[in-house]
């Protein structure tokens, strides 16, 4: 993937990073509280991560394409090429999936840490939400650098997304809990 203009396609890597990180959170802290095992959490949220990778790499190239298609038609109603310079190409948008791809990739292994190098399950879960958490403030943060926006407001903001990500992870694991695993 050289020449690819990280700048360029940094919406596929927030995109990946952001849902990646959340999602990932959400399956760890859950999974985390229904079981109380760590070795079922570890494979849990690896295959929750790769998945979700997947996932997020063809739902970014689904949306991304959906719009370029209705852009295009739109120039193409209104007789107009002026504009058209600025639509993705279908190279850029396949560039920007990987990108989301290997994003979410990457968010997933950091917050899984936790779970190999901590004894107590509960520690554990409160390291895994204080990396999840840094991590999405520092993405905020950097959002809202590069538009402009009050960076700390942006990256407070995606902390609270990551912890509500994470309180319906383990409100969900405690109600399987008790209703599958009747604990």
């Amino acid at each position: 993937m050289a020449g690819i203009n990280f700048f360029e396609h940094f919406q596929g890597i927030a995109f990946g990073l952001m849902d990646g990180i959340v999602t990932l959170l959400g399956i760890l802290i859950g999974v985390s509280e229904a079981t109380g095992n760590a070795k079922i959490v570890i494979v849990s949220g690896l295959i929750g991560g790769i998945a979700n990778s997947f996932g997020n790499a063809i739902g970014f190239y689904t949306s991304e394409s959906a719009e370029r298609g209705m852009q295009l038609r739109f120039y193409e109603k209104k007789k107009k090429r002026d504009g058209t310079e600025y639509l993705h190409t279908h190279s850029d948008i396949i560039q920007s999936a990987l990108l989301s791809f290997f994003s979410s990739l990457l968010a997933l292994f950091i917050p899984t840490l936790p779970f190999f190098l901590v004894d107590k399950i509960g520690n554990a879960m409160v390291l895994c939400v204080v990396l999840s958490i840094s991590l999405l403030f520092f993405l905020g943060y950097y959002i809202g650098s590069i538009y402009r926006w009050n960076a700390w407001k942006s990256g407070i903001r995606y902390v609270l997304i990551g912890l509500i990500g994470a309180a319906v992870g383990f409100l969900a694991g405690d109600a399987l809990k008790h209703l599958i695993l009747g604990a």
